[in-house]
């Protein structure tokens, strides 16, 4: 504890003082006072001497940590952290989701439960399986849930991925959760993107397996340039303009196959589409003999050809109403 040492100045030569009052102001000047307040912080890695005091927590190179007070409480005779609202406990063990993670003093304290609405912060050491536990500093496992009360399903929870559960009193709830159709605002549509695939210009139906079972209500046909050489392009030339326009056509560079024509007297679409509950029929009509080539985009007049069609891929997006979702 803070002590006050108080001791005798060094008082000028008597004097005649006008009054008493002069003489305690003279007298008072003279005393010198010091306040020890001995040490202020202190660390330890051992049950302290003195535990009326707040301890300073320093990692191995002495650098400060955080604040602790040990408590001699029965069944703690610990260090206790001050009330933190997050608590970052390192990297993870166990598997197939079952987690544990430990702290170094524990917290909460050997004696004490969890605390409603504490933070837990780690990085999980594996993937989940189905149902997912987490045990801090053996407390005792509890359910992690999504959404409420919603378990977890396999690939909630990534090798690597920081996550951050809240405490509700019964279980953790996962705070830190991945953008997926697993989400309730998501359940309502399922969507599907194929992979890109050669052009046929046969007139043949080029078909894509959406798998939704039910026919989509939004279909989106793109025509891509890919042509695996990095930042590769096509150019095409305008003669209508003068001087003449050149449009470049880079790699990775998707336009909807909406902008293309066949005719452009007739506004014939180049591509069509066919759908079922299974898959979706994308086709290019057979050009006339001695053209060849897809048909430049249509806002873009005259309409040149694309000679190397090799260059390019067919890729279909849809979406569709989810008949399973419940809201």
């Amino acid at each position: 504890m803070p002590t006050v040492d108080i001791s005798a100045g060094t008082l000028p030569p008597p004097t005649c003082y006008a009054s008493e009052q002069d003489r305690l102001d003279a007298y008072a000047a003279a005393l010198i006072a010091n306040i020890n307040t001995g040490a202020e912080w202190s660390t330890s890695q051992v049950v302290p001497g003195n535990t009326g005091l707040y301890w300073l927590r320093t990692d191995i190179s002495n650098r400060p940590v955080e604040v602790m007070k040990f408590s001699a409480v029965a069944g703690d005779s610990a260090f206790i952290r001050l009330s933190s609202e997050v608590v970052f406990a390192g990297t993870s063990t166990g598997a197939a989701g079952v987690y544990a993670v430990i702290n170094s003093p524990p917290y909460p304290s050997p004696g004490s439960a969890y605390r409603t609405g504490q933070i837990y912060t780690f990085l999980a050491n594996h993937t989940n399986a189905a149902g997912c536990t987490l045990n801090v500093d053996g407390q005792g496992a509890k359910t992690i849930t999504k959404d409420g009360t919603v378990a977890l399903i396999a690939n909630d929870i990534l090798i690597g991925q920081v996550v951050s559960v809240l405490y509700d009193g019964v279980n953790f709830q996962l705070l830190t959760q991945k953008r997926d159709f697993t989400r309730l605002s998501l359940k309502q549509f399922l969507t599907y993107t194929s992979a890109p695939i050669p052009i046929v210009q046969d007139g043949t139906l080029m078909p894509f397996n959406h798998g939704f079972g039910i026919m989509p209500f939004m279909v989106r046909v793109v025509l891509i340039r890919a042509s695996g050489v990095p930042g590769s392009y096509d150019t095409f030339t305008d003669a209508s303009t003068a001087p003449n326009t050149v449009f470049y056509w880079y790699e990775g560079q998707e336009v909807d196959c909406l902008h293309f024509v066949l005719d452009r007297a007739a506004d014939l679409p180049a591509f069509k589409y066919l759908c079922d509950p299974s898959q979706i029929n994308v086709q290019v009509p057979i050009f006339n003999a001695g053209v060849g080539g897809i048909i430049f985009p249509y806002m873009i007049p005259p309409l040149p050809t694309v000679s190397n069609a090799s260059n390019y891929r067919i890729k279909v997006y849809a979406t569709a109403l989810n008949p399973a979702y419940v809201p």
